[in-house]
């Protein structure tokens, strides 16, 4: 999975859907044209004033990120991880489950943007009777 790294494309991912867990949230957002998904994280000086902490839970969860299967799957979505305080002090397993929930759920709410896209274009497409 490629990482997202510019700013322009964390404030992208930052309109799109979110999905809150316990340890930190998922912000989605369908990548433009069909790209391969990337993934960003976020630590703010809220959770940690320490750099040090703050580099420490971001090495963590890319690393759950890189062992969940899910993360791999989830072609054409771009996934920004904002940290939460308890993800320093919580054990690597729980940050793996949850990940693994939040993946599941971010792909379930794709599907329904997909098909929201695509029923939005086929309403679009039908001749309005008022034309007629």
């Amino acid at each position: 999975m490629e990482r997202l790294l510019k700013r322009r494309d964390f404030l992208k991912v930052q309109k799109g859907r979110r999905v809150h867990t316990g340890l930190f949230s998922v912000q989605i957002l369908p990548s433009e044209g069909g790209q391969a998904s990337r993934c960003g994280f976020t630590v703010s000086k809220r959770v940690d004033k320490s750099a040090v902490v703050r580099n420490r839970i971001r090495r963590r969860l890319k690393e759950a990120v890189r062992l969940d299967p899910l993360a791999g799957n989830s072609m054409g979505l771009d996934f920004v991880l904002v940290a939460k305080a308890d993800s320093l002090r919580s054990p690597f397993q729980n940050i793996r489950s949850e990940l693994a929930r939040a993946f599941a759920k971010a792909q379930r709410l794709s599907i329904e943007i997909q098909e929201n896209r695509s029923t939005t274009n086929k309403q679009d497409d039908a001749p309005s009777r008022a034309n007629q």
